[in-house]
């Protein structure tokens, strides 16, 4: 398991290994607020997964540890996703220019199956930019209570093979026929330690039944080849470049998107109506 700090070096392991570790980027006094946050919204959650802004943004799967889109619904989760050492890291190794594409909270539930399966991040999206995903631990990380495995340089094998499960939060499974499955690593962390990873990276994190809990707040960052996000709008995070907003490259592009969304957005409150 590779930490580094030096911001050369982190870009060097970064590309090579297609992720790293950051130590100690929250204080774990300042989490405590967020780890009881995270009770109260997961209690919340598993009462009832709608919430008021199930109109705009998914429904939380409680049942298999997603809650999503809590940048837009908490606002102490902005704090998390907005760090400024974060933010600086990610603009020396992935882009200086980027925007919050999707965010989550995800743990282990108890009491049911809580494994995640190998995949890759949006692997069914081969057309959209390459993202990074911060992963940050909320709790302390260890192989008991469920932490990620990853297999070193598995980004460089580009999009692979893979089949779908309907019902599934994590519903794109990778055809593992072309991975060498013993090269995987447990990642283990520190509450307020990052892991920051391409999602081309093959990971996944093995069932686990424990009263320790293991929850950490994951956000993928997107630059601006392309500018939309899978729901909600894009929230810019890091920018640099402001000449960036007056391109127009792919303008007609999101204003057909965005009459398609409104108009699903619209026949979904119809339908909550009746």
């Amino acid at each position: 398991m590779t930490k580094v700090l030096n911001t050369e070096k982190a870009k060097a392991s970064f590309e090579k290994e297609g992720y790293i570790i950051i130590s100690s980027v929250f204080n774990p006094e300042w989490l405590s607020s967020i780890r009881k946050i995270c009770d109260e919204i997961i209690a919340c959650a598993e009462i009832n997964n709608r919430d008021i802004f199930s109109n705009y943004y998914l429904k939380h799967r409680a049942d298999q540890g997603v809650l999503y889109d809590l940048y837009q619904r908490v606002p102490e989760f902005s704090q998390l996703a907005r760090n400024q050492k974060l933010i600086e890291i990610l603009s020396n190794i992935y882009s200086p220019n980027f925007f919050l594409y999707e965010n989550s909270l995800v743990y282990k539930p108890k009491g049911g199956a809580n494994a995640v399966p190998w995949h890759q991040d949006f692997i069914n999206r081969p057309n959209e930019p390459i993202k990074a995903i911060a992963w940050i631990a909320i709790d302390n990380v260890t192989q008991e209570n469920g932490c990620m495995y990853a297999i070193p340089e598995s980004h460089k094998l580009g999009f692979l093979p893979y089949f779908t499960l309907k019902g599934e939060t994590h519903h794109t499974r990778i055809n593992m026929s072309r991975v060498d499955e013993s090269k995987a690593v447990p990642l283990e962390m520190k509450a307020g330690d990052v892991l920051i990873f391409n999602q081309l990276l093959i990971h996944c994190s093995k069932e686990v039944h424990t009263d320790l809990p293991r929850r950490a707040y994951r956000a993928a960052y997107q630059n601006f080849e392309k500018s939309f996000t899978p729901r909600g709008t894009p929230i810019v995070i890091s920018l640099k470049d402001k000449s960036i907003l007056s391109e127009v490259h792919n303008y007609e592009e999101l204003e057909n998107k965005s009459i398609l969304r409104r108009g699903v957005r619209k026949i979904g409150r119809i339908m909550a109506n009746f």
